[in-house]
This record gives C-alpha cells, structure tokens and sequence, in this order.
C-alpha cells in the first residue's frame, strides 16, 4: 500500500481467545518499524472499535517517507500481529490533475 507524508493509515485487528470469544479488555504492545528497524519517530492508538466483536484499530501517521509496519502484540493473550508495508511516500510521487478554469 502506498500512502502520502502525513495520511492517517488505519490497521483493523482482533482480540480473541482461544474459543474466538471477544476480548475487549486487551491491552496491546506496538513497536513501528521502518525500513525494516524499530522507529520511534511515530505514534501509534490503538481504540476499541466494537467491543462486542473484540475489534480494535491502530492508526498513525508517518511525516517522512520510507516502509512502515506495526508489530502489535497483544498482552491478555500473546497473540502478534504484523501489519502490511504502507510505503509512505511525498505528495511528488501521486499523480496530481491541475484544473485551469477559462
């Protein structure tokens, strides 16, 4: 996926237990990467989007260019999860429409 310098990405995942029950209680450890090594220089939320289904999301945003994932682990049960690349690239790189009015 690519995305532009300072867009919001959004990452839906689970918590669940073993019987793939709702764990809404789940509090979660987030260590971004880019390319390919930790990264603090971002900020990660993680939210409770739906309780009833253990549905949570993680959003950020990356103000310089290079590949980004999230590791997300989840405490209550030990369960990792690891995002896809988002390659964060300048606004430059997406193909821009230029209208000129008569």
């Amino acid at each position: 996926m690519e995305a532009r310098t300072g867009q919001t990405i959004i990452e839906n995942f689970f918590s669940l237990d073993v019987d793939n029950n709702p764990l809404s209680g789940a509090t979660f450890d987030v260590v971004s990467i880019k390319d390919g090594f930790p990264f603090t220089g971002i900020t990660v939320s993680t939210t409770l989007s739906d309780a009833s289904l253990g549905l949570f999301y993680a959003s950020w945003s990356a103000d310089t260019t290079g590949d980004y994932q999230l590791y997300i682990k989840n405490n209550l049960t030990n369960v990792i999860y690891i995002t896809d690349r988002v390659s964060v690239l300048p606004d430059s790189s997406f193909e821009q429409n230029i209208f000129i009015g008569l």
